[in-house]
């Protein structure tokens, strides 16, 4: 009875050791880049920052991770700050459709841009 609680034990101890890394999200760099954009706003970090994001984007699939939240209604914000208004839309609306519960937070960045064109 000893041995098999010891065996039982230390089968655990094996598959906890082999379980594999199942987060959610693909992150990338994201924390340094933003970190980084944050400390020094300036046009490289920027690009930087954005470059990150679009690499989230296009990783999360490969990786059989979902985009986390907020980074498709940041990209979009960042190409409508480049006056790419059609792009960024599709972003913070794709970014909507995915996280509905977004949404509140979604119009009202949309009520902002519409706002500025005035």
């Amino acid at each position: 009875m000893k041995s098999f609680l010891i065996f039982t034990l230390l089968g655990f101890i094996f598959l906890a050791g082999c379980a594999t890394d199942n987060k959610l999200f693909y992150w990338g760099d994201y924390s340094e880049t933003l970190y980084a954009f944050k400390k020094s706003p300036d046009e490289k970090t920027a690009a930087e920052h954005k470059k990150m994001l679009l690499k989230i984007i296009n990783e999360s699939p490969e990786k059989d991770k979902r985009v986390p939240p907020g980074v498709y209604a940041e990209y979009g914000y960042m190409l409508l700050q480049e006056k790419k208004d059609e792009e960024g839309m599709q972003f913070i609306n794709k970014e909507e459709s995915l996280y509905p519960e977004s949404a509140v937070f979604i119009q009202r960045l949309k009520d902002e841009i519409a706002r500025g064109k005035k």
